[in-house]
């Protein structure tokens, strides 16, 4: 049955345009039943540590961790990679560059890799402060973060051996992919 461009709905006319159209037809083939929640919806940030972490899908998957100043040099791996996965990590917590680093890792090193582009501004030039870190896909496991002072970074699963990765670093040393 195909959806009439106009209809009549309690005395009044409207015209539907294609989005209306499709919505009502899907609503049509499902039977004609339809719901859709229009709540603001948020996630609740998961809170990182100034510890050595392995993140997991159950707490990280899907919501965002923000990283606190690290009082050492800490690692945070990531969980195993599957298509479409989406972790966020965020940090701000280093109110001054304090010579801690972060590196991100895969859970298999070697065998699951980053894909992708990080910006970089590098808060100690004063000519040109930003470059794009690029991690190639097919060798780099490991993402260091030196002497950071901010980020934000994300992470999508691209396949079973591969994570997008893009967002942008800030700090004195320049971001790496290895």
């Amino acid at each position: 049955m195909a959806i009439k461009k106009s209809i009549t709905f309690e005395g009044l006319k409207y015209n539907l345009d294609d989005r209306d159209r499709i919505a009502a037809d899907a609503t049509l083939q499902s039977g004609g039943t339809f719901s859709l929640d229009t709540r603001l919806q948020y996630n609740n940030i998961v809170s990182g540590s100034d510890v050595a972490t392995t993140m997991s899908v159950a707490t990280h998957g899907g919501r965002t961790t923000f990283v606190p100043n690290v009082t050492a040099d800490r690692i945070y791996t990531l969980p195993q990679v599957a298509e479409g996965l989406h972790i966020h990590m965020i940090g701000a917590g280093a109110l001054a560059a304090d010579g801690h680093d972060l590196s991100v890792v895969t859970e298999t090193a070697g065998t699951e890799f980053f894909h992708g582009a990080i910006i970089h501004h590098d808060t100690d030039q004063t000519s040109q402060t930003s470059a794009t870190v690029w991690c190639n896909g097919t060798s780099e496991d490991t993402i260091k973060l030196d002497v950071l002072e901010a980020f934000d970074l994300h992470f999508v699963g691209r396949s079973t051996t591969v994570w997008y990765v893009y967002g942008w670093t800030a700090g004195a040393t320049p971001v790496t992919c290895a």
